[in-house]
């Protein structure tokens, strides 16, 4: 009976440690995604290719050994709802987060911080990138100025007219996202001999956009850039064909994408926009393992850019943790600095080499244009803009 006793105890006593180790051997990260708000139709392709590296991770070593664990919500694209959700993730004593939109990663900067929880978004927004402002935020893309930049520098090398600058309109959401690169826009067109005629409000899960494109033709515009996702360009080229308007449109990063031509059909055609992320199944080397995990995972799913997006977040995300932890400093401080070490770090070709350093967070300036041709994206340009002091935080 006591030696009954005595394995006994040695054996809760090894239940408790392996627990003890299991947990010691988890990594905690926070997930704030759009899976049901207006902003869904992109969000959910970008939560999915976060998930499924992080699923492919833990498969093949995790973090040098230890399994994440994403701690992820659907937050509906509404900011009190990421800021609970954020403060949760707190408790949890996640080591970071990936985040979503603009407006709520704009709200949660302060507690980020306060907190120094390293924050991955999905928003792109040039606000985001002086670290003297906001340190512990990061994402893996050309700032949403940059690229509005980039798109701009399309318009001023197709334009032919020599008698005359060409120009633009903008066409924005009623939110932080929609706004973020308006004035980088303002300024360069302003800089380049470019004449912004009109600026149009699109209201949140707007319908028809008759209105806003009847303006634009009063003020005579031969371009147009949409900041608005897909949803809504679609309806915006719609309308645009509807009207007859000869105005060629142009799209930012979550408006552009596969699903394009597939929701706005011919009116798509001819339309441009900016790509942080390269096309699904581009035969670039990084894309062979996201080939390789949808066969062997969700082989009659579809996939598109924003996938690759949320994908190669969290490859960088991933490889910055690795590095903390294997300097012994798997902390929020300690994965700030790491990613600060990061220099053209290679996502073979799923987008842009990735440097930060602890002056300037602007990960990439590189920015595609692609313009949608009989159905499907085609690279027609590559621009890289100068890493100007002036536009640092902008």
């Amino acid at each position: 009976m006591h030696l009954m006793r005595s394995a006994m105890r040695l054996a809760m006593a090894v239940a408790v440690l392996a627990t003890g180790q299991a947990v010691a051997q988890e990594v905690k990260v926070g997930g704030i995604f759009d899976l049901t708000g207006i902003t869904s139709d992109v969000g959910k392709p970008y939560a999915q290719g976060v998930r499924d590296y992080v699923a492919l991770t833990n498969a093949t070593g995790g973090i040098n050994g230890k399994k994440i664990k994403l701690i992820d919500v659907d937050y509906g694209y509404k900011i009190p709802e990421a800021v609970s959700a954020y403060k949760r993730m707190k408790e949890e004593q996640v080591v970071l987060i990936n985040g979503w939109g603009t407006g709520d990663t704009l709200a949660l900067k302060n507690f980020i911080n306060e907190d120094k929880i390293p924050y991955f978004s999905g928003s792109f927004a040039g606000d985001l990138t002086d670290p003297a402002k906001t340190p512990y935020n990061f994402f893996v893309a050309p700032s949403y100025s940059d690229q509005i930049r980039a798109w701009l520098s399309w318009v001023k090398e197709d334009w032919k007219d020599k008698t005359r600058g060409p120009k633009v309109a903008f066409f924005y959401g009623d939110n932080a996202y929609g706004k973020a690169p308006m004035e980088a826009g303002r300024r360069f067109a302003k800089e380049n001999g470019i004449e912004v005629v009109d600026e149009e409000i699109l209201p949140g899960n707007f319908q028809d956009a008759t209105s806003q494109l009847l303006n634009m033709k009063q003020k005579g515009a031969d371009y147009a850039y949409i900041n608005v996702t897909t949803t809504g360009v679609s309806l915006v080229l719609k309308g645009a064909k509807a009207l007859g308007l000869a105005t060629k449109f142009g799209s930012n990063p979550y408006g552009f994408s596969e699903q394009l031509p597939l929701v706005a059909k011919e009116t798509a055609e001819g339309v441009t926009g900016v790509m942080p992320h390269v096309p699904y199944g581009t035969p670039v080397p990084g894309m062979k393992a996201l080939l390789d995990f949808h066969k062997a995972h969700h082989p009659t799913d579809t996939h598109d850019a924003l996938y690759v997006r949320g994908w190669a977040s969290a490859t960088v995300w991933v490889e910055a943790l690795k590095r903390a932890d294997k300097a012994g400093k798997l902390t929020g401080e300690g994965v700030r600095a790491a990613l600060e070490t990061f220099k053209d770090f290679d996502l073979g070709g799923l987008a842009s080499p990735v440097t930060w350093t602890s002056t300037d967070h602007r990960p990439s300036t590189k920015t595609a244009v692609y313009m949608v041709k009989g159905g499907k994206l085609v690279k027609v340009k590559e621009y890289d803009m100068p890493r100007r002091p002036d536009w640092l935080g902008l």
